[in-house]
C-alpha cells in the first residue's frame, strides 16, 4: 500500500474514531439525562399524590381520591394505592396494564426498573400512613417515549456513522492529497530531470511549512549538483584540451622523425628534446592534478601528520631560494612575526602554497621586477601577503582565477609553462586547514594575494624590518 492510501485510511480512521467517540459521549449524556428526568417526574408525582392523600380529613375514604388522581396521572403512567396485605385499593392507569406489575406493600421507599413484555417500566413505591390506614403508594411509568427517543437517536447515530465513514474517506483523501502534493511535485520534477536534464526545479508556493522547506532544500541540492556537474564537465573539457596540445606536439615530432628526421641528427635531437619538454609538462600536469584531487578530499589533511613549523624560518628559506634562481627580482620582505611563531600544518603543504603564490608573482611580472612579501599576526590569524607589479587581473575575472586550468593570459602562461592549476591547488590546501586565500588586483598595475592561517594560540607579534636582499 502506497503512502497516499495509508494517509487516507489513517486520516479516515482517526476522523471516524473522533466522530464515534463524540456520538457515544452524546448518546450516554442524553440517555442519562432522560433517565434522570423520568425519575424526577415520578418523584414529583409521588410527592403530589402523598401530599394530597395526607390532606384527607379523618374518616374520608381512600377511594374518594380517584377523580383527583385521574387528573394528576400522566400518559403511560399508573398510580395505585396498596394496603398492608398487598391488595390494590385504588388503581388509576393510562395505557399501563395492571397485570404488568403486582401490587406490593413496602415499608421504605423503593425505586426500580423492570422490563415485562419488552417495555421498560420505572416503579416507585413509598409507604403511606394516614388516619386509620396503613399502606403504600405505587407509581409505574412506562418508558416507551424514552425508548422511542433512544431508538431514534440510535438510528440517527447509525445513519450519521455511515455518512461519517464516507465523509472521513473523502476527507482523508483530501488531506493526503494536500500533504503529498509537494512530494508528488518533487517526484514529477525528478522525472523531468531524468528526461530533460538538471535544469528542472520544484515550483515553490507562498506557504511556509516543512514541505516548502523540503522543496527549497531539494532545489538547493539540485543547484549544487548542477554546479558540480557543470564544473566536472568543464574540468573534463579543460583537461582534454590541455592534454591534447602536448600529445599533438609529441605525435607531430615522432611522425617527423619517422618520415625523415632520423637521418638528420640536428632535427632528431631537436625533436627529441621538444618531445621530452612536452613529456615533462605532461608529467607535471598529471602530478598537479593528483595533488588537486587529494586536496579536494576532506581527509586531505589527515593523510599527513601536521607538525609545528617555525613560520618565519620557512618563509625566509623559500624567499632565499627564489632570490637565488631569480636574481633579477627585488624581493622586499617585512616579517612582523617573532622567530617563535608556530603554525600547526604540514610543512610541505605550507611550502607548496607559498611557492605557488611566489611562482605566479614572478611569472606574471612585467618591467617592474619587484615582489613584496609581508607577514603578521592579526586577530589570532597568521596573515601573509604577496604583492607583484605585473599584468594584474581584470575585476570580472578575479572569482575565476582559482578554477582549474583557468588563466588570465593563456598565451603568456603557456610560454612560462603554467597549467592553470596552481591557485586551485593552493585554494584547496588552504581550505583543508580552514584558511583563507584572497586576491586583490588592479588590471595592468599590481596583484596582491593574501593568505590567512588560523593559529591555535595567539602568537606574540615580533618586530620585523623591511630588507632588500
Amino acid at each position: 500500500m502506497n503512502i497516499k492510501w495509508k494517509l487516507t485510511l489513517w486520516a479516515a480512521v482517526l476522523m471516524l474514531l473522533l466522530f464515534l467517540s463524540y456520538n457515544l459521549l452524546q448518546y450516554t449524556v442524553i440517555q442519562n439525562w432522560v433517565n434522570n428526568h423520568e425519575k424526577e417526574i415520578i418523584r414529583n408525582n409521588m410527592h403530589e399524590v402523598v401530599a394530597y392523600l395526607q390532606g384527607f380529613e379523618p374518616g374520608s375514604r381512600i377511594t374518594d381520591s380517584g377523580d383527583y388522581l385521574k387528573i394528576l396521572n400522566e400518559r403511560y403512567q399508573l398510580i395505585r394505592i396498596v394496603d398492608a396485605k398487598d391488595a390494590a385499593i385504588l388503581t388509576i392507569s393510562d395505557k399501563v396494564p395492571e397485570h404488568w406489575v403486582q401490587p406490593k406493600y413496602v415499608t421504605s421507599e423503593e425505586l426500580l426498573e423492570i422490563s415485562p413484555g419488552g417495555d421498560t417500566l420505572l416503579i416507585y413505591r413509598q409507604p403511606l400512613e394516614i388516619s386509620g390506614f396503613t399502606g403504600s403508594v405505587e407509581i409505574v411509568r412506562n418508558l416507551e417515549n424514552f425508548e422511542s427517543l433512544i431508538n431514534l437517536i440510535t438510528t440517527l447515530f447509525i445513519i450519521t456513522g455511515l455518512v461519517a465513514i464516507i465523509l472521513s474517506l473523502i476527507g482523508g483523501r483530501l488531506i493526503s492529497f494536500q500533504l503529498l502534493n509537494p512530494i508528488n511535485s518533487i517526484i514529477r520534477t525528478m522525472k523531468r530531470i531524468r528526461e530533460n536534464g538538471l535544469k528542472e526545479r520544484v515550483q515553490i508556493t507562498n506557504q511556509q511549512d516543512e514541505m516548502t522547506e523540503l522543496s527549497l532544500m531539494f532545489n538547493e541540492l539540485m543547484d549544487s549538483l548542477e554546479q558540480s556537474f557543470r564544473q566536472q564537465q568543464q574540468f573534463i573539457e579543460d583537461a582534454s584540451h590541455e592534454l591534447k596540445t602536448p600529445l599533438s606536439i609529441i605525435h607531430g615530432h615522432l611522425s617527423m622523425i619517422k618520415r625523415w628526421g632520423k637521418d638528420d641528427p640536428e632535427v632528431l635531437n631537436r625533436s627529441i628534446q621538444l618531445s621530452l619538454n612536452e613529456t615533462n609538462r605532461l608529467i607535471r600536469m598529471v602530478s598537479e592534478l593528483l595533488i588537486l584531487t587529494r586536496a579536494n578530499h576532506s581527509a586531505a589533511v589527515a593523510d599527513y601528520a601536521p607538525e609545528n613549523i617555525r613560520v618565519k624560518q620557512v618563509i625566509e628559506e623559500i624567499i632565499e631560494n627564489f632570490q637565488t634562481v631569480n636574481a633579477e627580482f627585488r624581493m622586499l620582505t617585512r616579517l612582523d612575526i617573532s622567530d617563535d611563531c608556530i603554525l600547526h600544518v604540514q610543512k610541505s603543504h605550507f611550502q607548496q602554497v607559498i611557492i605557488i603564490i611566489l611562482d605566479n608573482a614572478i611569472k606574471y611580472s612585467r618591467d617592474r621586477k619587484e615582489i613584496r612579501i609581508s607577514a603578521a599576526v592579526e586577530a589570532g590569524k597568521l596573515v601573509i601577503e604577496v604583492k607583484d607589479f605585473g599584468m594584474g587581473i581584470p575585476e570580472d575575472e578575479l572569482h575565476l582565477v582559482t578554477n582549474r586550468f583557468y588563466r588570465v593570459d593563456k598565451a603568456r602562461s603557456r610560454k612560462h609553462g603554467g597549467n592553470g592549476l596552481g591557485l586551485a591547488i593552493a585554494t584547496r590546501l588552504m581550505d583543508s586547514y580552514t584558511g583563507e586565500l584572497g586576491i586583490d588586483s588592479v588590471y595592468g598595475e599590481w596583484t596582491r594575494v593574501t593568505l590567512k592561517f588560523p593559529l591555535k594560540h595567539e602568537q606574540a607579534a615580533g618586530g620585523g624590518k623591511e630588507e632588500s636582499p
